[in-house]
């Protein structure tokens, strides 16, 4: 059985997914060896339970790409998360925002002297890449570097998956080389002239008496520049997508964020896209013993898991009327699991919110008669990968307010 939705529908995967909680809630792959739960309860379950369902995968499933923090379990994986954690700090990230309104004022400017815009590619990636750039202190101009080592990883995420990935394992490889060798010079750099970005702040980063390794610093430095700019990128993207598909939606954030009295609906907004385009669409898991998920399916021990969080975030057992796109949903108790759950909950969300909230604040104040570009529907693809859920251009039309720009 087939466990991943086809090519045609990956764009709007929802009839699968529904399908797949009603009439398969827990599928085999027995081509590729591997399950996959799609109901929201057994997701939440399989994501809570690391004693049971460990994050390190096997051997034939691991491929050469530094994501430590995302394939370990306690107790290292909280030694390493609290190191990290002691270097990215609530009150660092939410310092970035006078920043990253100046960054979107810049690239809208440039769109806006354009006269058109491409959301993806105009916004949506130079945003976060710029951001994260500037963090861990690497020269801005090197970001179409990073968007290629994106590419080439990024694009075939999920593909270990499948049985014939010819020269998957070289192509990650050769990635991670090429990062390793450019971090390895900014860290020897940093290790004898610490400077105010994080790069510095990991060398010197402390939890229950462990600094981290080389190895361990270069983990966060890969797992930063994909998982930290990827996310947002798909998020903004998805965003935007869906407000535009949705012109209802759309029209009462604007009368929304119009009042006065209120702008509570922005921040619904972004919940309502990781919940309804989650940008990741699902994680794996690997079996520590036999498991029941379900309504009695056995597991055996040592088998893969996918657990696919674009279906859990449509579970209607959890979320009344899921295919609707409404931004003014109130979770029940059952909060969308468009970031994780457990102890891998997404380290990178609340940068990925901030960012998103900008830009969502801005475009809405600078952008009026917004609307997909009808001369361009064509050019609105979704990405090419399995795991992660987007469009790879989004071509818009607007008319620039009067608002001056405060870049």
């Amino acid at each position: 059985m087939n466990i991943f939705p086809p090519p045609e529908q990956r764009l709007s995967p929802f009839q699968f997914y529904a399908d797949m909680r009603h009439n398969n809630p827990v599928a085999y792959d027995d081509r590729n060896n591997v399950w996959a739960a799609y109901r929201y309860y057994d997701v939440e379950s399989i994501l809570g339970d690391y004693t049971r369902f460990s994050s390190v995968p096997p051997p034939m499933q691991t491929l050469p790409l530094r994501l430590g923090l995302l394939k370990t379990d306690p107790p290292y994986h909280r030694t390493l998360r609290g190191a990290v954690a002691s270097a990215w700090t609530p009150m660092a990230i939410s310092k970035l925002e006078p920043r990253i309104e100046s960054i979107v004022h810049d690239l809208l400017n440039q769109a806006i002297e354009k006269g058109n815009m491409d959301l993806i590619n105009d916004l949506a990636f130079p945003l976060p890449i710029t951001v994260i750039a500037e963090l861990l202190g690497v020269p801005l101009q090197d970001r179409d570097t990073f968007r290629e080592w994106g590419k080439r990883i990024v694009g075939s995420a999920g593909s270990q998956f499948y049985v014939e990935h010819h020269g998957l394992e070289e192509k990650f490889a050769s990635a991670q080389k090429e990062m390793d060798d450019y971090f390895n010079r900014i860290i020897d750099k940093r290790t004898s002239s610490p400077q105010s970005d994080f790069i510095s702040s990991l060398i010197k980063a402390e939890f229950d008496g462990h600094h981290l390794s080389r190895d361990e610093i270069l983990d966060f430095c890969t797992l930063l520049l994909l998982a930290g700019h990827v996310t947002t990128v798909n998020l903004i993207g998805n965003m935007i997508f869906s407000l535009l598909q949705n012109p209802q939606e759309f029209k009462k954030l604007k009368e929304d964020r119009s009042s006065p009295s209120s702008s509570s609906l922005s921040s619904s907004t972004i919940e309502e896209t990781l919940r309804y385009r989650s940008p990741v669409q699902f994680v794996s898991r690997k079996t520590t013993q036999e498991v029941t998920i379900g309504e009695g399916q056995k597991i055996p021990s040592g088998q893969i898991i996918v657990t696919w969080i674009g279906s859990a975030n449509h579970d209607e057992s959890v979320f009344g009327d899921p295919e609707e796109f409404d931004i003014s949903r109130t979770p029940h108790g059952h909060p969308h699991v468009g970031f994780g759950h457990g102890i891998h909950f997404c380290l990178g969300a609340p940068l990925a919110r901030l960012e998103a909230k900008v830009a969502l604040k801005i475009i809405l104040e600078r952008l009026q008669d917004l609307e997909l570009d009808d001369s361009k529907k064509e050019d609105i693809k979704p990405l090419n990968s399995l795991l992660l859920h987007g469009v790879s251009q989004l071509p818009l039309r607007f008319t620039p307010s009067n608002l001056i720009s405060r870049a």
